[in-house]
């Protein structure tokens, strides 16, 4: 059997996972240049699962402003981008909001810079448990012991499909977000949802096909610069925790300080120019069935009915902790604490499951609050689990 001994193992090299391991490799560089840090994913590489999703969607700026991201500078991006000669076209908006391009040269850079490629392996962890003062990790590639496990786990393996959506097998219909390669598109082509990421799509297609494209909502566009009020970013929320008494009284207040399903105001801008130009038709009309018809599909609505070849949804995920094997497993043999909602009961900006155990993106819900799931959060937890793992060690 392959035993490794480590300092930590963070599970999960998405956006939360990396933002943990640069802010641990800052603080202290030895722990990858003495590789006592590992970073775990299905993926290829870190952040693999983030850019090819970006890229599916067509993704042009980050949601988040320029001082989120990867390195615990806050000014780190722009020093870049200045160095790097990316100009003001890079930045979107009065918050700068970079471009995806320049995010990944960023993110590119922190990961050489912190030496993250050399602590990462592409491995599937199925089984975590305690042994002794250690934390036991099994993947198929061998168990490892570490003094500290980060569960950065994230939600788009759990995609929301809705019922009417044809089978897998029948071809040209898929969730946006799904692990599998979709097909190609063919026009004409129907996205479901008015999120950021449906309406990224639908954008995308309709350059790609004008006027072949039918983005079905079943609201209005909510517009929102961010996915959370910016003041949700300072210290609202410790106000939040020190005037509520209860898991689900948090809960409540980040579920209404979301707001998913949203979309920014230069999104919505080019929605209308693209509407206005024939290239991209909106229907607020809810899909009640969908039928097949030789090579297209019938979709029926409420007041009228289309054709697609392809049809590509974009319908949110059902993401809940009980769901994961892994984390299952996890809960039971460990006896973790679970708040009524099912997530990890934690404390007010300690994202601390257990001694060793921490968390970082939706498993940090409320620990982090509304802002948990975005790059904001990701830096926020990141610099939680740092403190408190230094606390820890005096």
């Amino acid at each position: 059997m392959n035993i490794r001994m480590l300092d930590w193992i963070i599970i999960g090299a998405g956006i939360h996972g990396c933002t943990t391991a640069a802010h641990l490799a800052y603080a202290d560089p030895s722990l990858t240049r003495d590789k006592r840090l590992l970073l775990i994913d299905s993926g290829p590489g870190p952040l693999s699962a983030w850019n090819t999703m970006t890229e599916r969607v067509g993704m042009k700026y980050l949601r988040s402003p320029g001082v989120h991201h990867l390195h615990p500078r806050v000014r780190d991006l722009f020093s870049f981008a200045k160095r790097n000669h990316y100009y003001s076209s890079h930045f979107s908006g009065s918050s700068k909001k970079p471009s995806v391009s320049l995010f990944r040269h960023h993110c590119a850079k922190v990961i050489e810079e912190m030496d993250l490629t050399s602590c990462f392996e592409q491995a599937h962890a199925f089984n975590i448990d305690r042994c002794g003062a250690y934390w036991m990790v099994d993947t198929e590639r061998g168990t490892l012991f570490t003094k500290r496990v980060v569960l950065a786990t994230g939600t788009k393996e759990h995609c929301s499909l809705p019922s009417w959506l044809p089978a897998a097998d029948q071809g040209g219909a898929c969730h946006i977000h799904q692990k599998q390669e979709p097909e190609p598109v063919r026009p004409p082509a129907t996205v479901i949802g008015g999120g950021m990421s449906g309406v990224q799509k639908a954008l995308d297609l309709s350059r790609r096909f004008p006027g072949q494209v039918t983005l079905a909502l079943r609201h209005p566009l909510r517009v929102w610069e961010y996915d959370a009020a910016p003041e949700w970013m300072g210290g609202k929320y410790r106000q939040v925790c020190r005037n509520t008494s209860t898991f689900s009284e948090r809960r409540h207040a980040i579920t209404r300080a979301r707001r998913s399903g949203s979309i920014t105001k230069n999104l919505y801008r080019q929605v209308q120019r693209q509407q206005g130009l024939g290239r991209l038709e909106v229907r607020q009309d809810p899909i009640r069935r969908v039928t097949s018809r030789q090579s297209h599909w019938l979709l029926h609505g409420s007041a009228a009915t289309w054709e697609a070849r392809a049809i590509l949804c974009a319908t949110g995920d059902q993401y809940h902790p009980a769901q994961n094997p892994l984390l299952f497993r996890l809960i039971n043999s460990c006896q973790l604490p679970l708040a009524p909602c099912g997530y990890p009961a934690l404390a007010p900006y300690s994202p601390v499951w257990a001694r060793g155990l921490y968390v970082s993106g939706p498993l940090a819900d409320l620990a982090i609050g509304p802002t948990a799931r975005n790059i904001a959060g990701a830096r926020t937890a990141a610099a939680c689990i740092q403190q408190e793992a230094q606390h820890a060690c005096t």
